[in-house]
């Protein structure tokens, strides 16, 4: 199957962050959200194409989303409004997001590393057939970020259990599921300011910060079963990483409403 990358670049089209968000938060809540798209100058762009869509322009950069083509390439009205104006016309497919994030799961940097490095990402228009060699490797690491398995913190371990360093030795931990598309739509949902301490980062620290935050279970995932179902405007917040670890200090874990009273109390 034939893999074609779309780009969105903020600085060249206004994806109006309602929208953006209800797409991200429909994905979640139902598995898919379908869109219509640019493809650039591609005619030849089957129905069922894989496809992955980065994003460009400033900073976070990366892949963000992931899906299919669901129709042919069609002409319509530019999407660029001064080219519209004068009549302009662009090529178009519809799209079905399979996922779909605010911030990038892929990094540019990552990008740059082989296997993926012979492959120039910085495109100017969408359609782009990716070669299938990098395609299948991009595939894989995108099925390994996406599929919900992530480190757990050093905070979210038991107190009583110990781990050795240093000696190359095996050892088994407790890995509990975390779903990226529930992240991306917590995030969508409530932005990426603290939601104990109102801090965010990027006001701190500058555009190297920009859109970085931690999401924070309030329930302990090591509490939940493994057909619980991740409710991501009740079971998560944004918290900044100072908060988290504080709020990891108890166990249990402080609620998001005592850590906010325990500032309030400095």
């Amino acid at each position: 199957m034939a893999t074609f990358l779309f780009a969105w670049n903020p600085n060249k089209w206004d994806w109006k962050e309602a929208e953006l968000t209800k797409q991200v938060l429909k994905v979640a809540a139902t598995g898919s959200a379908e869109d219509g798209w640019s493809c650039g100058n591609r005619k030849d762009l089957p129905v069922d194409s894989r496809f992955f869509l980065i994003r460009l322009g400033k900073e976070p950069r990366g892949i963000v989303g992931s899906g299919q083509t669901t129709s042919d390439p069609e002409l319509g009205p530019h999407w660029d409004p001064a080219l519209k104006r004068q009549g302009k016309e662009a090529l178009y497919v519809d799209l079905k997001f399979d996922f779909l994030s605010k911030e990038p799961l892929i990094t540019w940097d990552e990008l740059q590393e082989p296997p993926y490095s012979n492959v120039s990402w910085g495109i100017q228009a969408s359609g782009v057939l990716l070669p299938e060699a990098v395609a299948d490797e991009l595939e894989k690491l995108w099925q390994r970020r996406t599929g919900g398995v992530d480190p757990i913190l050093a905070e979210e371990l038991s107190p009583n259990e110990t781990y050795p360093e240093g000696a190359r030795k095996s050892v088994s931990l407790n890995a509990y599921e975390r779903n990226p598309q529930a992240r991306a739509a917590c995030i969508a949902h409530f932005g990426h300011r603290c939601s104990v301490c109102d801090l965010l980062l990027e006001e701190r620290y500058g555009s190297i910060a920009a859109e970085f935050i931690h999401v924070h279970h309030t329930v302990p995932l090591a509490e939940v079963g493994s057909n619980y179902r991740v409710n991501p405007t009740k079971d998560l917040r944004p918290v900044c990483p100072n908060c988290h670890a504080v709020i990891h200090r108890r166990r249990p874990p402080l609620s998001v409403a005592e850590a906010r009273r325990l500032i309030r109390k400095v």
